[in-house]
């Protein structure tokens, strides 16, 4: 639940009676949103109260600075410690009380300060500000399951200590686990499952032995993902290689569905996956930056799987083996020509580079590369994105999502690298 609290002097009667105006104009201006408009709140115990009452109950606060005099009221409300956006206004004093409070609060607590006239166009920022609570919310307490140690950052208790403090915990998976799942899968139930994904894209270059391995491998992940209660998963997926098959049908299918998975253990990637789907509330693509060009400003982005809902045609999408090792099964599908958002999570947790650009073409289909392929126009300059990066699986999300995400760094102690 995302709080709305309405701040007045109760000095003056007339600020008061103002106050009331203004809630009631925010309560008809918000009524489609997901937000609860509380009683209008004129001096501090007030606030103390509410604090003490809805410290659990909300995953973000707004306060709508009504008028002078309130900045008092608007510091206490926001030790509650929760993302929360102080809205100044143009009359009565509201930026100058807004401002006051805010200098107090901004290297102490997760705030925002927002400045708009109290109508429609003051929406886009509050739908983007309901968007990172609910993303914030959503991570906490989440689960990831890891099967198979991480490679690029080995399991320590500082390190699970690190993730919790952004939200969720990890839950450690042998592989050997993944592969017991696979062998107790319903065996008519995985062929009807293949029969049915088989007919989805329109190549198939692999096996129907190898397509059937890749659907019970699926199948095994979401038990996994049903036992461990996961918000994600992420797979050591060249181990599996030793076994004859891939996991990449299992990631893309489960992208779709909302439940993240994130490619070789990369926990740093997967966490990334995580914050950008829960604030985007659609799948995204992690990729390797195979490929740039600085005269014409590209990344070429590769990786052998993709979510199906982010294919722009399956008359052209295809199964056909790994890159790499030429087993198992992989994705191959054009993606969208369209702006795009990519994001990488890095350092101690503590950074975040973000880069905006545009698809410029895609399933270029060349051989040495991840079988899913697109060439990436950046905003910035590719020298730029070099020069700072945090790693090599970069997250690619349709649209502009930089807005979002610089918030999210905002209220997460994480420093936000723009790519300009």
């Amino acid at each position: 639940m995302i709080g709305l609290f309405v701040v007045a002097s109760s000095v003056i009667k007339r600020q008061q009676e103002f106050g009331e105006e203004v809630k009631r104009k925010v309560s008809e201006l918000l009524k489609e949103e997901e937000i609860k408009v509380f009683d209008l709140v004129v001096d501090v115990k007030s606030a103390e109260e509410i604090v003490r009452k809805l410290k659990n109950e909300i995953s973000g606060c707004i306060i709508v600075v009504a008028t002078g005099g309130t900045q008092q009221i608007t510091r206490t409300l926001s030790t509650i410690n929760k993302p929360t956006l102080i809205w100044a206004h143009p009359s009565q004093n509201s930026l100058p009380s807004s401002l006051e409070a805010y200098s107090k609060l901004k290297d102490s607590y997760p705030v925002k300060i927002f400045y708009s006239p109290l109508n429609s166009t003051a929406l886009p920022t509050i739908n983007s500000f309901i968007r990172v609570c609910k993303a914030i919310e959503k991570l906490k307490n989440s689960k990831i399951g890891c099967v198979g140690e991480s490679p690029t950052w080995p399991l320590t208790p500082t390190v699970e200590r690190t993730i919790k403090n952004l939200g969720p915990s990890i839950v450690k998976i042998n592989v050997s686990e993944l592969v017991d799942k696979m062998e107790k899968v319903d065996i008519d139930k995985a062929k009807k499952f293949c029969d049915a994904l088989k007919e989805k894209f329109g190549e198939i270059e692999v096996s129907d032995d190898d397509v059937f391995k890749g659907c019970k491998c699926y199948f095994a992940m979401r038990e996994l993902i049903s036992k461990y209660k996961l918000s994600a998963i992420t797979i050591r997926c060249f181990d599996l290689l030793s076994y004859n098959f891939t996991a990449c049908i299992g990631m893309s299918l489960c992208n779709d569905e909302g439940i993240i998975a994130g490619c070789e253990a990369d926990l740093q990637a997967t966490l990334t996956m995580m914050i950008v789907s829960f604030i985007a509330d659609q799948p995204c693509w992690m990729a390797n930056p195979s490929r740039i060009d600085e005269k014409r400003n590209t990344i070429t982005l590769s990786h052998c799987t993709i979510a199906t809902k982010m294919i722009k045609n399956f008359s052209k999408a295809t199964l056909l083996p790994h890159m790499e090792s030429g087993k198992g099964v992989a994705v191959r599908g054009p993606l969208e020509n369209r702006e795009v958002t990519l994001v990488r999570l890095g350092g101690n947790l503590n950074k975040m580079l973000i880069a905006r650009g545009k698809i410029i073409r895609s399933d270029m289909r060349e051989k040495d590369l991840c079988r899913t392929q697109a060439e990436v126009k950046l905003s910035g300059k590719v020298r730029d994105w070099l020069d700072n990066t945090l790693g090599n699986h970069q997250i690619l999300m349709y649209g502009n999502w930089e807005s979002e995400l610089i918030d999210f760094c905002k209220f997460k102690k994480i420093e936000p690298i723009i790519v300009k």
